[in-house]
């Protein structure tokens, strides 16, 4: 071997040394950054949540543990609890897991277990139970940009002292997506196969497909960290792009149209109303509703003579202040938001 070999081989052992030591030392620096992060997710999370407890903002993750060592940094709770002595409320979930990328630290997954148990004062309560419930969301340094929600066969109960037996509700299947647009929140939801059913009872309807799409005006900052009051709808406006009900067998109805909710809670609006299935709609509602047959056969008689006839109607709906009209003539009041 010549000399000149010699010192090439002493310059590449030196580079591959060099190269090791490079990666040895940015691992090292890596898993301490993460273990760092971690240390303190664990140390200020429980005094974050000790401090608004002051407030009146309770929570609780029960062994609570950072993991996802090496490229994920994730929250896992046994148990989780919230509490709001502000206005009456507490809720308890199962268990809770979460994730975010070390190079996506923006982006986060949830995934929470039941069962769920809601109390609201006085007295409401609402207890739930799914086989499967994820979240994801997107932030800035702002707070959330945009933030999704879907669950799988949802089941559970409301009671409320205005009711002497309770609600039983489930679902197939649901999704919630709200994101920021400018200075205005978007939000859209589905629900696939509502069923809805006094307690010990048989189901109101037939399961519905629902489907909804809105805009609020001049409400990004719900997402952005703005706390949210139990009647933030008060004072509120925006656009209903659509609300869709379908119960099969031709059986749909689709709304749409600007709205308003006054500092009370009562909606006001002018809305496009398409009714398919008069027939089929009159009929299921005197079932569900038996003492408001007169006022379902009023209004079903309406819409077959505005449609000529025929068993589909477009029609204009104005609200104001949660009475509903249909051609001058009131057909429904709507509860306060």
């Amino acid at each position: 071997m010549t000399m000149t070999e010699v010192a090439k081989e002493s310059r590449a052992g030196r580079r591959l040394l060099w190269l090791t030591a490079g990666v040895v030392l940015v691992t090292s620096l890596y898993s301490a950054g993460w273990f760092l992060a971690a240390d303190q997710i664990e140390k200020r999370l429980p005094a974050y949540l000790a401090e608004n407890r002051k407030a009146g903002l309770g929570g609780e993750c029960g062994d609570m543990e950072v993991r996802g060592f090496p490229f994920r940094l994730g929250l896992f709770c046994e148990n989780v609890r919230l509490d709001d002595a502000r206005y009456g409320a507490s809720a308890s979930f199962g268990a809770l897991r979460s994730a975010a990328q070390v190079y996506q630290p923006g982006r986060a997954v949830i995934e929470l277990d039941g069962p769920a148990e809601i109390r609201v004062s006085p007295d409401i309560s609402i207890s739930a139970d799914w086989t499967l419930l994820h979240a994801s969301l997107a932030a800035t340094l702002a707070g959330v940009d945009r933030t999704s929600l879907a669950y799988d066969n949802l089941t559970g109960a409301v009671r409320s002292p205005l009711s002497a037996k309770g609600l039983n509700f489930g679902a197939n299947h649901g999704e919630l997506h709200l994101r920021q647009n400018g200075d205005d929140l978007d939000a859209a939801l589905s629900v696939d196969k509502l069923d809805l059913r006094p307690e010990d009872g048989q189901s109101l309807a037939r399961p519905a497909d629902i489907a909804a799409d809105f805009t609020f005006t001049g409400k990004a900052d719900w997402l952005l960290g703005a706390s949210l009051a139990p009647h933030a709808l008060c004072g509120t406006a925006g656009e209903l792009r659509q609300l869709a009900l379908d119960l099969g067998d031709g059986m749909s109805a689709k709304l749409s149209g600007p709205f308003s909710v006054n500092e009370q809670g009562l909606i006001s609006g002018e809305f496009s109303l398409t009714v398919m299935g008069i027939g089929a709609w009159r009929d299921s509602l005197a079932k569900a509703v038996p003492e408001e047959t007169d006022l379902i056969n009023n209004v079903a008689n309406m819409l077959t003579a505005l449609a000529g006839g025929k068993d589909k109607a477009t029609v204009k709906l104005n609200v104001r202040d949660g009475t509903a009209f249909l051609a001058f003539v009131p057909i429904g009041v709507l509860p306060a938001l």
